[in-house]
């Protein structure tokens, strides 16, 4: 959906959503809720979880995530992965498991 479109579903001024997308202005939270209300049910559920008001699985978390957040998910989970014992594998060496991560 392009926000022209999200404004004139949601009963938005355009010009309104224009601006709060440029972080330019503040929107009422009436016109908040009334464009969740419009958008797919993945948007709206991630759009609600970060108002701490809905649930959020792994997988959402990380598909709604920026290119940095996700670098810094895959640095961690290969931080995690090179632990001694995490994977627990007869004759693993530690540098075979840096090489496959």
């Amino acid at each position: 959906m392009t926000a022209r479109q999200i404004a004139t579903n949601a009963g938005v001024d355009n010009s309104v959503l224009s601006r709060f997308i440029n972080g330019k202005q503040d929107i009422k939270a009436g016109d908040y809720f009334s464009i969740l209300n419009i958008l797919p049910e993945n948007c709206r559920v991630i759009a609600l979880t970060r108002l701490g008001m809905g649930e959020i699985s792994a997988i959402q978390l990380i598909q709604s995530a920026s290119p940095k957040e996700k670098a810094e998910i895959l640095q961690a989970f290969a931080q995690w992965v090179l632990q001694p014992g995490v994977i627990p594998v007869k004759n693993a060496h530690s540098a075979n498991v840096q090489v496959a991560v």
